[in-house]
């Protein structure tokens, strides 16, 4: 043997250590060697370079291309961050007791149908961040017991129709940032245990009315980030558990409820950033306790009567962002929003007509006086001003920005506007007070301005002006540039 050769051996049963060696490097070595062999996996070996804990195996960010063999008694296996191209059959044969397996953050492109034969303890299966594009019907047909299967973060295109079926005890399933045009029907039929579905950034253009058939027990939706042009209630029947729904950020103009159905626990539903232009009048009728909505950054004008009048149970809503028309039609929202004591995002601002462009609902109602109180008894007649506290509800006849203008040289002069208030309370007057002196010079100032702008105007080569004379002038005229003496 060279002087620098060495012989280690080791027996699993005496973990006893033999070796002979000629060079003190060579002891170092040939000790961690051994001792990596040593680190416990019952039933076996732990394979070079992994980190074992009992039977949970981590052979994590090794850049490893195939899957370690001899691992009959793990229980828990993760194979992330490393370089597995691929999943076929044999790959986790004598694994019969594995209760969990990641192969996430890896480039797997492709599963083959029995790759996860004979793991039927698996409850647990994360394939996200990989390359996959489509998976075979019969894939996860092993795994009875699965509960939580990740595939976010892949490249599938479309869901075979039979592809979740058997899967009754799985609870949560993500399907997140993938490239989905369609749900195939009742391909969640099997599904009587899930609570957690996510379809959210995919390219989903419609749903069929059974796409989430059999989701009984389904509490959390998310179906934001995709590309659905309408929002039908009727998409969702027999959800009877469902809490919260999330469909943000997609293409939709219209919401309508063409099922009549009731979803009791429904307190959560998150419509921002759409195209929504119309809700149908009786849609939140269907969820009575609905308790948070967001319709931020759509395209709404208005919100009717009958919709505000649903909206008994909510403690937090969003409407900012929307292209509300602060004419008649913004009164009963103004009126709502007077009298909510809930939360609520407080930018809500006017996109027409020209003249309220800008302006917060509530201070052009107020403003130009759109609504007026009908009531007769112990009111008082202000100017145009915001009382949020009395919360006064506005009653009148149909009046739109446009019957408010009196072109007197461009300048838009409002009629008083009847609010309900306290004789006593002195508060509100001041406020009051003050809003009027702040539209009176306003006016003033925008007066001030348009004579300005008409002398600039004038002639240079004008002769005459006005004059006015004092008392000391009083009896003195001008006449052909000549003083005389009345």
């Amino acid at each position: 043997m060279h002087a620098s050769s060495l012989t280690c051996r080791g027996t699993d049963s005496t973990r006893s250590l033999k070796w002979t060696l000629r060079k003190p490097p060579g002891l170092l070595l040939c000790s961690l060697g051994i001792l990596l062999k040593m680190i416990p996996l019952v039933g076996g070996s732990c394979p070079r370079l992994c980190r074992c804990d009992n039977k949970l195996l981590y052979c994590e960010g090794l850049n490893l291309t195939d899957i370690p063999h001899n691992l009959s008694s793990a229980t828990g296996l993760s194979l992330r961050e490393n370089n597995i191209s691929e999943l076929r059959e044999g790959h986790f044969v004598g694994l019969s007791q594995l209760t969990w397996l990641y192969v996430d953050h890896n480039n797997i492109e492709y599963v083959e149908e029995s790759a996860f034969e004979r793991l039927r303890r698996i409850k647990e299966l994360d394939l996200s961040t990989n390359r996959i594009e489509s998976l075979s019907n019969g894939t996860f047909r092993p795994l009875p017991n699965l509960r939580i299967l990740d595939l976010s973060y892949n490249r599938l295109q479309s869901l075979e129709p039979d592809l979740f079926h058997g899967l009754r005890k799985l609870t949560n399933l993500h399907l997140r940032y993938n490239a989905l045009k369609f749900v195939p029907v009742r391909i969640f039929q099997d599904c009587r245990s899930m609570q957690f579905l996510d379809l959210g950034f995919n390219q989903l253009q419609s749903l069929a009315r059974n796409s989430f058939a059999g989701l009984f027990k389904l509490t959390e939706l998310h179906l934001e980030h995709n590309e659905l042009v309408k929002i039908n209630l009727a998409h969702f029947p027999r959800l009877i558990s469902l809490r919260t729904l999330y469909m943000r950020n997609n293409k939709a103009t219209i919401v309508v409820s063409t099922l009549d159905w009731t979803w009791h626990f429904l307190e959560k539903i998150d419509f921002s950033n759409n195209e929504i232009e119309y809700i149908e009048p009786h849609v939140f009728e269907s969820v009575p306790n609905l308790k948070e909505l967001m319709l931020d950054s759509n395209k709404l004008t208005y919100v009717d009567q009958r919709i505000l009048g649903s909206w008994t149970s909510l403690g937090s809503i969003t409407l900012s962002g929307n292209a509300w028309e602060c004419s008649r039609n913004v009164c009963a929202l103004a009126s709502w929003l007077s009298s909510f004591q809930g939360q609520r995002d407080s930018a809500l601002q006017c996109a027409s007509p020209d003249m309220a462009q800008g302006e917060d609902i509530l201070d052009a109602v107020y403003a130009f006086q759109l609504c007026e109180d009908g009531v007769e008894a112990t009111t008082k007649t202000y100017t145009a001003t915001r009382d949020l506290a009395r919360g006064s509800i506005f009653k009148g006849p149909t009046r739109t920005p446009y019957d408010l203008q009196d072109m007197e040289g461009g300048e838009v002069v409002t009629n008083s506007f009847t609010v309900t208030a306290a004789t006593d309370d002195l508060e509100s007057t001041m406020q009051i007070h003050k809003m009027r002196q702040c539209f009176s010079n306003q006016r003033r100032k925008q007066k001030q301005k348009q004579t300005m702008q008409q002398m600039d105007t004038m002639s240079t080569t004008e002769y005459y002006v006005d004059y006015k004379p004092n008392h000391i002038e009083g009896a003195l005229v001008i006449i052909n540039e000549s003083v005389e003496e009345k």
